[in-house]
């Protein structure tokens, strides 16, 4: 495995993903409000444009393809070969713009996201502890560590055999 490109690419890949989530919030903000905690999410449903959340759907999983097709190419380029080592190589790419989400997106992020969610500005959802506990841990501490980068470091290797 080539570590020194494994952690350029997850670096690089975790600020164009932290880049293109905050773009995607600033176009979309009361679309977002579906990905947020519950409280917030049914304070915020109102206000919320269906077709605004399928624009962000489609922004989000197009940025997801780019990410594991770049990680893919990149990998190729790097000379990285064996099912495993691609692998673990996505898996740790992935996490890498899994932390860079929770610590930007999930703990710096919220309280300055507040006065764009419109319906939601007071909810107790807003607190950090409460965001933590409801939606960053559980999401990042399992959904992400056993469902999503797995998902990665499968493709990236899928993808890279065929190329």
């Amino acid at each position: 495995m080539n570590w020194p490109r494994i952690i350029l690419d997850g670096l690089s890949m975790s600020l164009l993903f932290n880049m293109g989530a905050g773009l995607g919030f600033l176009l979309w903000p009361q679309a977002y409000s579906t990905m947020f905690p519950r409280e917030i999410k049914e304070a915020a449903a109102p206000y919320v444009d269906r077709r605004d959340v399928r624009k962000m759907k489609l922004f989000l999983y197009s940025l997801y393809l780019f990410l594991v097709a770049h990680w893919a190419i990149s990998a190729h380029f790097a000379g990285m070969t064996g099912f495993w080592n691609l692998f673990w190589a996505g898996y740790v790419e992935m996490t890498m713009v899994s932390l860079s989400d929770f610590i930007i997106l999930d703990c710096w992020l919220p309280p300055k996201a507040k006065p764009f969610i419109k319906g939601a500005e007071h909810c107790k959802a807003w607190e950090r502890w409460e965001w933590l506990k409801t939606l960053a841990i559980p999401e990042h501490g399992l959904l992400w560590t056993l469902i999503v980068c797995p998902i990665a470091g499968l493709a990236v290797a899928g993808l890279n055999m065929l190329i």
